[in-house]
Order: structure tokens, then sequence, then C-alpha cells
């Protein structure tokens, strides 16, 4: 008997003090007590991991308030705590086109957005009130899901004037080569790349390649970070053509994208939940209008006449790389449609005044998009040169250097545009099937014409890159033809051997 009433008060004991914990009255649980399992339990781990339950309703989803029943603090701020089983239904709810699973690498980068990148989330949420309208079109205009907008989200965090440490730029993060590839325009006056409207359609084609190339959206993602070629070897290697089966054969970063991706994806539609809320920004007029320059005009006489700031034009205009707003080429210039009226009333005052105005280069202007690059362990300068893609007498030319040592932790000056694509190969790829002519240049360097045949994921930049040629060559060699490549297509290819 003693023993039972025991029993019973230190069950009364436990009881009692886990509704004093839910009222508030005791911080934590009194050190007299000493709970027999993890139930009462209050301690979290970084990643937080929740002792909350979900009174799941049959199929429909549960009012957002009734699902916080703890929160934790993390910087300052009370985050509210939910389970893997309440994130997992959530993703369900979304009904994409595009897989949404949920696992640890998933939940982990919730973690990541919603603990350690508030604030920047919460720009982000602001700025998307404005970019993902505009992506949503242009992306069903070309055939894709919609919903491949939260692509720029881990590609730039929104941000048009984002450079990669490869010189990766824009909202989509384009290369230089890849970008001309698609057909976006870099001149001394535009780089589309930046543009909202021309990165987008460059993104969206590349995503519906590879997704004809692949069938499977969450492999098209991927293959968005790292490349066909990192893709195909792969599936070669893993026998499958499922993300999840080939993920250990892709490069590391890639390993995480797609769990990045579709942890954006959660984040951007319930971020509510997480007490997340957007920061709009005050450059983001009511209305946008476009409007087609016949005459050479500025920024500044616009801003002039029309009392728009040269910050919120530079924000609708992001690609301009100048003051000078592009009238040789078909280039929309994108004003708030408030002041479309009195722009059309000025426009002959605007054009008259910008004839004085010289030209202001806002960056880039000489060499493209200059990339200061750290050096790391173990670097050397024809790994750099590699994955910059120029050479290493270009390396050595830009930053003064008289050998090829470097040391950790010093400053290189990149200009991936300027890249030459000059490296020489002694050996066709696999995809060669012949060399069947030889001549000789001016300067007796030995050219050859080589057959090369395309396989699945070839690229122009790749093939360019492999035999040492530029993209250009290949157009010329090639033709229209070039511009779409099908598997099982020859494409003569001039190389210097």
């Amino acid at each position: 008997m003693k023993g039972q009433n025991r029993i019973r008060n230190l069950r009364f004991i436990l009881l009692l003090s886990s509704f004093l914990m839910a009222a508030g009255i005791f911080a934590q649980v009194p050190s007299w007590v000493q709970p027999a399992t993890d139930t009462f339990s209050f301690s979290l781990p970084h990643q937080f991991d929740s002792n909350d339950s979900l009174n799941e309703t049959e199929n429909d989803l549960t009012e957002a308030d009734s699902l916080i029943e703890q929160k934790i603090s993390f910087a300052g701020v009370d985050v509210p705590v939910f389970t893997d089983s309440i994130y997992a239904q959530r993703l369900s709810f979304l009904n994409s086109e595009i897989p949404l699973p949920y696992n640890d690498d998933v939940r982990r980068f919730i973690d990541l957005y919603v603990l350690n990148r508030r604030d920047q989330v919460q720009r982000m949420l602001g700025l998307s009130q404005f970019y993902f309208p505009i992506f949503e079109n242009v992306l069903t205009q070309n055939g894709v899901p919609a919903d491949l907008k939260y692509l720029s989200v881990i590609e730039s965090a929104l941000n048009p004037n984002a450079i990669s440490r490869s010189g990766a730029t824009g909202l989509w993060q384009f290369m230089y080569s890849t970008a001309k590839l698609y057909g976006l325009t870099m001149n001394s006056f535009l780089d589309e790349r930046r543009d909202i409207y021309g990165s987008t359609e460059g993104a969206a084609h590349y995503l519906k390649n590879m997704y004809d190339v692949y069938g499977d959206w969450l492999v098209a993602i991927a293959s968005y970070n790292c490349g066909p070629g990192n893709i195909n070897r792969a599936i070669t290697r893993s026998g499958s053509t499922s993300f999840w089966e080939m993920r250990k054969y892709l490069p590391r970063e890639t390993r995480d994208y797609v769990p990045a991706f579709i942890a954006a994806f959660y984040v951007m539609n319930y971020y509510e939940c997480h007490d997340l809320c957007p920061e709009y920004p005050a450059l983001v007029p009511g209305s946008v209008c476009s409007v087609q320059a016949v005459s050479r005009i500025t920024l500044d006489q616009v801003s002039k006449f029309t009392a728009v700031s040269i910050d919120q034009l530079k924000f609708l205009n992001p690609g301009l790389k100048t003051n000078v707003v592009p009238h040789s080429f078909d280039y929309e210039f994108r004003i708030p449609g408030d002041v479309y009226d009195l722009f059309g009333t000025m426009h002959d005052s605007i054009v008259l005044a910008s004839v004085s105005d010289k030209t202001k280069y806002y960056f880039g202007s000489q060499y493209g998009d200059r990339v200061v690059y750290t050096v790391r362990r173990g670097d050397n300068l024809g790994k750099i040169a590699a994955r910059y893609h120029v050479s290493v007498s270009q390396l050595k030319s830009w930053n003064g250097l008289h050998s090829t040592l470097i040391r950790t932790g010093q400053k290189l000056k990149i200009y991936p545009k300027g890249s030459s694509y000059a490296g020489k190969t002694s050996t066709a790829s696999s995809g060669a099937v012949s060399s069947p002519t030889t001549s000789t240049s001016n300067n007796s360097a030995e050219t050859k014409i080589i057959l090369h045949k395309v396989i699945y994921g070839d690229t122009l930049w790749d093939i360019a890159r492999h035999y040492g040629t530029t993209i250009e060559k290949l157009r010329e060699m090639n033709g229209a033809m070039a511009n779409n490549l099908k598997p099982g297509m020859v494409l003569k290819v001039q190389t210097k051997g």
C-alpha cells in the first residue's frame, strides 16, 4: 500500500508541476521533481525540436494560430515551434507541379531561414510582392511552372545586382557565356542578366530545356546549379534519374540546392506562422509601365522632368549600365505608371536636355563585371583560371604576377567577361566523331576541323570550352542549327592543334 501511495503522490506532483508550468508560474521544472520521461523536458536544441502536437483535422489545414502551442527564444525573438509532421503536411497542401518532399535536410534550411536569416527573409518577402508577379507571368508564358520563381530566392535573394564569386550575375545568376547562349544582351549600355524581364526569360528557357531532357523538375532545378554535365555523370554513377537517388554523386553545393529550394518554397508561403513580416521597399511604385526611347535620353533628365528619383528609375531598370537609356535597339524602359502621361508630354524636353549630359557608367563599363577572389588553401592559378573560364596568363596580367606563386588570403582581380576560352586540348571528347580536314592559318598555327556529335546535356558553352574555341565561332561554323542543339546532331568545330 505504501508503495502504491508513493506512486500516486509522485504522479500528482508531476501533474501539478506540469499544470503550473503551463500557467507560467514556474519558469522551469522544480529541482525536486525528477520526471521519468522526456515529456517534461523543455530544453530545445539549436535546430529546434518541438514537443507540440497537432490535432489534425481530416485533410483540412488547421488555423495557423492553433498550431502554435509553444515558442522558443532565438536572438531576442520568440519563434513559433512546430513538429516535422506539421511541416510535411503544410508542404503537401501547396499543391505544386514540382514535387515537395519533406526530410531532415529541408528542415535544416527552414530553420536557417526562420531563425538565422529572419531580417533577410523579411526583406525578400517585401521584394517578392514586386518581383513575383513579373516572374509568374514570364515563366507561365514560357511553359514552365510559376513556382520556379522561388529559385530566385536562393540564387540572388531577389537582388538584381548580386554577383557570385564565379561571376554569375543578376536575379537568376547567369554566367556571361550562358547568358549569351540564351540570347541575353550584354553591351556597353545594358546587361540583361540584371534585367528583371530578360533574365527571367533566359532562366525559363534554360529550365524548360533541362526538363525536356530529364523529365523531372527537381533534376532540372539541380541542373540549374551544377550544369547538365554533372547531372549526366550522376545519372551514370547512380543508375537513376531521381534527384534523391543521384544526390550523393552530385557536387556538394548541389546536394543542398534542392532542399534549400523546397525550404524557400515553404517559408515564402508560411512566413506568418513563424512571425515573419514583409518589409516593403520604398522604391516600389503603385504600377509600372514601359516606354521605348527613340532618341538619346538620360536618367538625370527623366528624373528632373518627372520628379521620379534616379534611385527608383535604377530600381525599375537594374540592367542599365549607364545613365543613358538604350535607343538603338528594342529596350523597354520602365517608369512608374503614374508619370506615363507626364513622360509623354515632356519627352521632347527630356531629349533636348539630355544632349549635354555626359555618359555615366554605373558598373562593368570597360571589362565587364570584375570579381575580387580571395585565394584559399589548396588553390593554384590553374585551378582558379578553370573555375572562372579564363587563362593563367590573363590572371597573371590582371594582377601583375611574374610567376604562378600565390598565397592564401591574397586578393586576385578577375574579369569573367574577358575570357578568351583559349585553352587547348589535344584529344577530342567522347562526342567527337572525326577530324577530316586540316588547314594552316597565316601565323603558321595548324587548324583542325573536328566533327562533334551532340549528346544529352551538351551546351555551346561546354563544347566551346572543351575544344578551346568560342560560342561565336561555333555559330559561325554551323549557322542557325547551333542555336537549337539536339542529341545526335553533328557540329563542325575549328580548333588549333
